[in-house]
């Protein structure tokens, strides 16, 4: 049997985005998990788990504790504003630092807006009235149109047993909001779900996402978009070894 586990906290299984906690740990100075998606609204906890730290975003917009402290404190964030979001240490600075992904809610228009509506034509050709899709694809939830290009790349494809190993990529047109599952490949062929993350927008018609899944043994992943059926990247094998 493969065995494959989440990374609590870097993709949430079932229900998608949600609020999440983030543990700030010593040895090593790190957070855990230190890649978080959440949807606009939601709330990060962050929580002093060993050693002397704080968190503070590198746009200046907020540092709680005031200061690096070694006691057991607990701080809260919440987004209104969708974006990716770097926190750090204070007292470790890029060495130990975390991203927040905030997903714009379902139904929130982009910058200026949804474009008008085109007119109904019969080719759904580019031309003006021609019934094609409108400039920038669809609002979020929508399916149909352009058919999907899913793109899956791992960090690692031969890591050691139990490593974390990234896996990201993108999606076009863009889908921000969606969910994404990753799954692999069972014995039968067919797949199975085992991480569910959230696209988040990227410059241009272009979504991507990241999450990173502890591999246990040989397997195949690959991405599919909740909802679209051609929604699917193609299989990336994972070879699996052990230390010498």
């Amino acid at each position: 049997m493969v065995c494959v586990w989440a990374i609590v906290g870097a993709a949430a299984t079932g229900a998608g985005a949600e609020n999440q906690t983030v543990m700030a740990l010593q040895g090593p100075n790190r957070f855990a998990p230190d890649d978080v998606s959440i949807n606009q609204h939601e709330t990060v906890t962050w929580k002093n788990g060993a050693g002397t730290h704080n968190v503070q975003f590198t746009d200046g917009s907020y540092e709680q504790p005031s200061d690096p402290s070694n006691s057991s404190w607990t701080v809260s964030r919440t987004f209104e504003t969708p974006g990716t979001f770097t926190f750090i240490c204070r007292e470790h600075g890029s060495a130990m630092s975390g991203t927040v992904h905030v997903v714009a809610a379902p139904g929130t228009p982009p910058p200026g807006g949804w474009p008008p509506p085109q007119e109904p034509g019969c080719g759904g050709g580019p031309e003006p009235g021609s019934g094609g899709p409108a400039p920038g694809g669809q609002p979020p939830g929508e399916t149909g149109g352009a058919a999907l290009k899913v793109t899956l790349k791992v960090s690692d494809a031969t890591p050691l047993a139990g490593r974390a190993v990234r896996l990201f990529g993108g999606v076009r047109p863009a889908r921000d909001g969606r969910k994404l599952h990753i799954q692999r490949r069972l014995r039968n062929r067919r797949f199975k779900t085992i991480a569910t993350t959230r696209l988040h927008a990227a410059r241009g018609d272009r979504s991507i996402y990241s999450l990173k899944l502890r591999i246990a043994k040989d397997t195949v992943v690959r991405a599919r978009v909740a909802g679209d059926a051609g929604g699917v990247s193609g299989g990336r094998k994972l070879d699996v070894h052990r230390a010498a």
